[in-house]
């Protein structure tokens, strides 16, 4: 099994070929180099214990091409599986920036939806209004995590922006969701 160390935890990394992928859409070895550079930025920071502690808890990243299943919904952009604490990443979004500090932060943006989750007694956000308050709350925290592990001024502002346009925030939880358990828009529970 592979897997990263993350603050002294091993994340099991998996790869899965998704509906309308094939086997090279996973570019394996960049992959798991890409995730090695965001672990090693991750563990040189001298994190908060509640920040800590979010990045901890994530149990496995499964990266993946095509369609997959997650929760019930078939996805194809990066979500969370927050009872399981799987982060799933679209692997064609990771490679569009391969910055480090650009995938620990976008990685941190789920661990903070698992912290959500337990903390709201392991319940989704089931309406729209309750899930794009989670969203800004997990980009507020994004921002401070972008800010300790040296983002770039322009990654911030493009965070920002996007937490202060609620249009984009539902388009966001609205996209690549095929529902398959009846949900109406925005009622996903992915973040």
């Amino acid at each position: 099994m592979t897997a990263i160390d993350i603050l002294g935890k091993d994340v099991p990394i998996e790869f899965e070929i998704g509906g309308g992928a094939v086997a090279a859409d996973l570019d394996r070895p960049a992959l798991l180099a890409g995730s090695q550079a965001m672990a090693v930025l991750i563990n040189s920071v001298d994190w908060p214990p509640h920040y800590r502690d979010a990045f901890r808890g994530m149990t496995k990243i499964i990266f993946f091409a095509g369609k997959v299943m997650v929760d019930g919904h078939l996805m194809d952009r990066p979500c969370c599986d927050q009872d399981d604490a799987i982060f799933y990443w679209e692997a064609e979004e990771f490679f569009r920036n391969m910055d480090a500090d650009v995938h620990a932060n976008t990685f941190f943006h789920d661990c903070w939806h698992v912290v959500q989750f337990k903390a709201a007694g392991n319940q989704y956000a089931y309406t729209l209004m309750d899930q794009v308050g989670r969203e800004v709350d997990a980009i507020n925290h994004q921002i401070g995590v972008a800010y300790m592990l040296g983002c770039s001024r322009s990654e911030i502002k493009f965070l920002e922006d996007f937490r202060d346009n609620q249009r984009l925030i539902i388009a966001r939880l609205d996209e690549g969701v095929n529902r398959l358990m009846g949900h109406r828009p925005g009622e996903m529970g992915q973040g």
